[in-house]
């Protein structure tokens, strides 16, 4: 493994493993500390290895993806407390949404793509209309995230705990974060193209 996808991965261990403490006795409550911004150090450490090692490619980032969604399953099962069979339906739960999140999240970024658009083109005679238009698919895209974020409380409902509901919501919210900076990181390290010739034949 490359020093780099080592402290990928353990940064995002880091991030998705959170200290629950539950108090003992009558009228304990668990307490989750707020998201720390994770792996400060550990980025640092990256960069340095990115001045030594070259940046992994598409197929090594989806790796990456691949082994922090395994370890953020790995604390899902060990906060949760969860057993085989519980476990099973929280795996089919969460690939039923996450592919209807996906959905929304494509829809919700072409809307502000859109909007941002439309407001930039002063110059359409029709500005406002599509301007509305942008507008209104995104607020059916917040509007179907609300609801399916309620059908998925109920399924889950079904078979966890509210306590455990809460902290899936937590490690879901932290697993979303680290999947967005691999992203990121992916889009920083990206090879740029050739720089343009500077004397282009004429035509």
């Amino acid at each position: 493994m490359r020093t780099i996808e080592r402290l990928l991965v353990t940064a995002s261990l880091s991030a998705l493993m959170p200290t629950v403490i539950v108090a003992q006795g009558g009228g304990g409550r668990a307490v989750i500390p707020p998201p720390r911004h994770p792996a400060r150090a550990a980025l640092k450490a990256e960069r340095q290895a990115q001045r030594n090692d070259s940046a992994p490619p598409l197929g090594e980032q989806a790796l990456l993806q691949r082994r922090v969604r395994q370890a953020w399953a790995g604390a899902v099962r060990k906060q949760l407390n969860l057993g085989n069979e519980q476990m099973r339906m929280l795996n089919q739960t969460n690939v039923k949404y996450e592919r209807q999140r996906a959905e929304i999240q494509r829809d919700e970024r072409q809307a502000r793509l859109g909007l941002k658009a439309a407001m930039e083109d002063t110059t359409a005679a029709d500005q406002n209309a599509r301007i509305e238009q942008q507008m209104n698919a995104l607020v059916g895209a917040q509007r179907r995230r609300a609801d399916l974020f309620e059908n998925e409380q109920k399924e889950l409902a079904g078979f966890l705990t509210p306590l455990q509901r809460a902290r899936y919501s937590v490690l879901q919210e932290r697993l979303a974060q680290q999947l967005q900076r691999l992203r990121q990181n992916q889009q920083q390290d990206a090879p740029a193209g050739p720089p343009p010739p500077e004397n282009p034949p004429e035509r």
